[in-house]
């Protein structure tokens, strides 16, 4: 895979050259095809595919696929002439501030292409600033290098293949893409909607509201959809979360949300079926993901 690539970058701000291609020298990028080559085996071989939905972490072993997914037509383009785009170069006398590395190939077959596409995200410490003391050893001797420089470190954070995004970790992947739109996490005006759901009492809305991080957003949204607060009374949740020693209050036929975010996260948890009792221990735990196992 990656033979005969090119390396290139995606700069991190909105502007008309999205995509630069990093020049160098044919031994040095012959290595790092070979690298991240060798980091797409590692990242993805011998692992099973679980479809992203927003609400699963995978295990050792696994990875997940957002299908159909929309990539930057830019980087196509880029893969397809890599001669036709623009070298990393300085900016009125800055070089432009970089989100990702990638390296990819164009495979043509019966009318038809399909493109393999591996990114690495870019760290602040992966510059290399002349700034710095950048020291560098020969001859047992150190000796200061005052160029510009950046390093590509010999991992992938996700690849792209037949329309699909694959990848471990989604808070990597997202540091690349902008995945938002292919989850479900509930707006602003859905919050507000969920603050006044006749089946909560939140004395604190304005509180709540400054609380709803993603995590939330996510729980409240999944609770949305499972429509759980209008199929089950107040007093039937509670007396489901009491049998895995939950505490919930009920106000006046209401759940009744404490204040403090952590107890928030706990029911929320439990209304999204995210709590569950060892069957060993006893203890009571809340997931940080679920997926539904298929019935056989």
């Amino acid at each position: 895979m990656f033979d005969n690539c090119v390396a290139m970058v995606i700069r991190a701000d909105k502007n008309e050259d999205f995509v630069y291609r990093l020049e160098m020298d044919a031994t040095t990028q012959q290595e790092l095809c070979i690298s991240f080559s060798n980091a797409h085996d590692e990242l993805l071989n011998e692992k099973t595919k679980v479809v992203f939905d927003g609400s699963y972490k995978p295990l050792t072993g696994e990875f997940l696929t957002i299908e159909n997914f929309q990539l930057p037509p830019e980087i196509m383009d880029a893969i397809r002439d890599p001669i036709g785009v623009k070298s990393l170069q300085k900016e009125n006398g800055i070089f432009p501030e970089i989100k990702a590395v990638f390296i990819g190939e164009r495979i043509e077959s019966d009318d038809s292409e399909k493109f393999n596409i591996a990114f690495q995200r870019f760290r602040k410490e992966q510059y290399i600033s002349p700034k710095w003391f950048n020291l560098f050893l020969s001859e047992n001797t150190f000796s200061q290098e005052k160029r510009y420089g950046i390093s590509i470190a010999d991992s992938i954070d996700c690849f792209y293949t037949a329309n699909e995004l694959q990848f471990v970790s989604f808070y990597f992947a997202r540091q690349i893409f902008d995945l938002s739109g292919y989850y479900r996490s509930a707006t602003d005006q859905e919050v507000a909607s969920f603050v006044t759901n006749e089946n909560l009492l939140i004395e604190d809305a304005a509180s709540f509201k400054s609380m709803a991080d993603t995590w939330i957003r996510r729980k409240i949204a999944m609770i949305n959809d499972s429509r759980v607060l209008e199929n089950y009374s107040a007093s039937q949740i509670k007396s489901l979360a009491s049998k895995v020693d939950i505490k919930i209050d009920v106000e006046n036929r209401k759940i009744k949300l404490p204040n403090d975010k952590e107890s928030i996260k706990v029911i929320l948890g439990f209304l999204d079926e995210e709590t569950y009792k060892g069957p060993f221990s006893k203890n009571t735990y809340l997931a940080n993901s679920k997926r539904t196992i298929a019935k056989k």
